[in-house]
């Protein structure tokens, strides 16, 4: 068939002359086409692993083998944020399931879910004419989407349910449903994550027709009767109305607005300029009044602010981040797509150049970062945490560990731990300080009060001699470390790192 048959064909000549394309053509361009690009993304990154994901495959293991929802056993501390993600992951265990596969399977799903949702959400904002969905393209092409639904997290569960809550929420105040069910999808989201409930409060503040009115009361009562009942739960089994990541991930303002700040500029700069559509498409809301489009806005706005608050976290490629990315790239399609329907042909060429440019840069992006993940970021973990794992675990007389990084080590030594980074731990994750800094008066009384039978510590040299961070320095340089304790081995991971494992004189 020739280029001239193709443009002119009946559906061709149509959209030429401003109709809109056929829904089957939307369908496929604007969903099945993007599920494909992610479903393919994800396959990229599945092989990896994230380090943090071992510490609920450890409480998920230790609760189907009957020791609890503990990290420890005999060691009550809620040293996890998703609660119901644990559980399920426990679910699958007792089922005879790799962690792993249970894990990474949910978040593929999820991930599609949340792909799906979007082109629902964009066609009832402004329906599907001219240009097939843009926001579902930006999700499958995204770092924080297409890597955390498969590193071993809940982020696209998560994301799931409060995109469904919202998407919910919607239908039920166009409808004025008696009963809005959308409060028990919020409130598995807050048994999954614990910001669940701005994504909730906002919408509800902002739709109109009262917040305090019955259906918004119905369904608050909906969302906070389980999370209520789970809070009694965690003060009865763990002694404590907060998980104690709050404590340990938290105790520096300053030092978190400055990782915050720092989080959210990079992110910026990955994501590239079309974030910045957002703002446009907030406009098209605010401009039309209508209250689904600047509650996606606030939503969006909100979960930046959190980020910025709590500092964000160590890992790569924007992980808090991802859960908004539904929301801001909703209003950066309906930007986009509301100038493509423009008759402006200066418009209509620039937009084509920029998208250009910007699919260009997000391909680039994404491969860059795909390649670090796997060829840089696992290769490290497997010859540090890996390697440290496989050593300890080969050792004669099993012990308690010391270190940082927990959850690799934890997992697949199942030898108890002393975090010194405080998320395990009920003293260290309560002294003063940030996260990573919990260095404050008992750090150190903590460790040798404990008295470890193996420390893993992170040395900043090829040699075993110069620890590359306060906390290790503060237990190396105290006068009790050199008598108690003798280098076993000696992991040289660069020129500028070494993992280097201490044993304790009296352990065979």
């Amino acid at each position: 068939m020739s280029m001239a048959d193709l443009l002119d064909r009946p559906w061709i000549r149509a959209w030429r002359g401003g109709e809109g394309l056929p829904r089957g053509v939307h369908r496929l361009v604007g969903l099945a086409l993007p599920m494909w690009v992610l479903i393919v993304n994800m396959w990229r990154v599945h092989w990896f692993t994230i380090d943090d994901s071992y510490i609920s495959f450890r409480y998920a293991r230790n609760l189907a083998n009957g020791w609890g929802l503990v990290y420890n056993p005999g060691e009550a501390i809620e040293g996890y944020t998703n609660f119901s993600w644990t559980v399920v992951l426990a679910g699958g265990i007792e089922l005879g399931l790799d962690p792993h596969t249970v894990a990474k399977s949910l978040g593929a799903v999820a991930a599609l879910g949340v792909l799906w949702l979007v082109y629902r959400l964009s066609d009832r904002l402004l329906p599907h004419k001219t240009l097939p969905c843009v926001a579902t393209w930006l999700l499958a092409s995204s770092m924080p989407t297409s890597a955390y639904a498969v590193l071993g997290l809940e982020t696209s569960a998560f994301t799931l349910l409060v995109l469904w809550g919202t998407d919910r929420m919607f239908r039920e105040v166009e409808r004025g449903d008696t009963i809005p069910w959308s409060g028990l999808l919020f409130a598995l989201a807050g048994l999954t994550r614990p910001e669940a409930p701005m994504f909730l409060g906002l919408p509800m503040l902002l739709l109109g027709r009262g917040f305090f009115s019955r259906q918004n009361l119905l369904r608050g009562a909906l969302c906070a009767t389980p999370l209520l009942v789970h809070m009694l739960w965690r003060h009865g089994y763990y002694g404590a109305w907060l998980p104690a990541t709050l404590g340990a991930k938290t105790g520096d303002l300053g030092l978190q607005l400055d990782r915050g700040g720092d989080y959210l500029a990079g992110y910026v700069e990955h994501a590239g300029p079309i974030v910045f559509f957002a703002l446009f498409g907030l406009a098209m809301g605010l401009v039309t009044r209508s209250r689904e489009i600047v509650s996606l806005g606030a939503v969006t706005a909100a979960c930046f602010i959190y980020t910025l608050v709590v500092g964000g976290d160590w890992m790569s490629y924007y992980r808090f981040l991802a859960p908004a990315e539904p929301f801001g790239f909703l209003l950066v399609g309906l930007a986009v797509r509301r100038i493509a329907e423009t008759t402006d042909a200066a418009a209509l060429v620039g937009l084509g150049l920029f998208g250009v440019y910007v699919g260009w840069l997000r391909y680039d992006h994404l491969r860059e970062g795909q390649n670090r993940l796997i060829k840089e970021e696992m290769r490290y973990w497997d010859n540090t945490a890996g390697q440290a794992a496989r050593w300890l675990a080969n050792q004669p007389t099993p012990g308690r560990v010391a270190i940082g990084d927990i959850g690799f080590v934890g997992y697949h030594t199942d030898y108890p731990i002393l975090d010194l980074l405080g998320l395990v731990d009920p003293v260290i994750g309560q002294l003063p300080g940030g996260y990573t800094r919990k260095i404050g008066d008992g750090f150190v009384d903590r460790y040798f009060d404990v008295r470890p039978e193996y420390a893993v510590l992170v040395m900043s040299s090829a040699s075993c001699d110069a620890p590359a961070v306060d906390g290790v320095a503060l237990v190396y340089y105290d006068p009790r470390f050199a008598p108690d304790y003798a280098l076993a081995h000696h992991l040289h991971i660069s020129s500028e790192v070494s993992w280097c494992i201490f044993k304790r004189r009296d352990v065979p």
